[in-house]
């Protein structure tokens, strides 16, 4: 599975990329995010952070947030975790390495996306990697 990992992730994004119209772009909101993009349901955030402190921040955040993580796997560039929050809402973050000091992570709340959700977690990531 490790071998497909990278394929699967590639796949994912690009498809999840390629058939979606741009909603929202702009700017980050506040330190740590370099800008972020909602996309059809996929909420994309490049972090200002290395990509394992960024993967760190994530469980924590989710933790902090009540998500019991299901799934969680990585090698050095790519990586992927499934969580349930309230009501059996499952959350999927795949995050991407981008350079030693950018992370893509793309959120995904539920089947359709919620943009709200997608914000918050977004924005409990970039408060746990302020904190350090």
């Amino acid at each position: 599975m490790k071998g497909k990992m990278p394929l699967l992730l590639l796949l994912l994004f690009l498809f999840l990329a390629g058939c979606t119209s741009l909603v929202l772009f702009g700017a980050g909101t506040g330190m740590g995010v370099g800008g972020y993009k909602y996309v059809k349901g996929s909420f994309t955030v490049i972090f200002q952070a290395p990509y394992m402190k960024t993967w760190d921040a994530t469980l924590k955040a989710l933790e902090k947030m009540n998500f019991k993580i299901e799934t969680q796997e990585h090698d050095l560039t790519a990586g992927m975790i499934e969580a349930k929050g309230a009501e059996d809402r499952w959350v999927r973050i795949i995050f991407q390495y981008k350079s030693s000091q950018e992370t893509e992570v793309v959120i995904r709340v539920g089947l359709f996306g919620d943009e709200e959700a997608s914000m918050a977690i977004k924005e409990e990531i970039r408060k746990v990697l302020i904190e350090g």
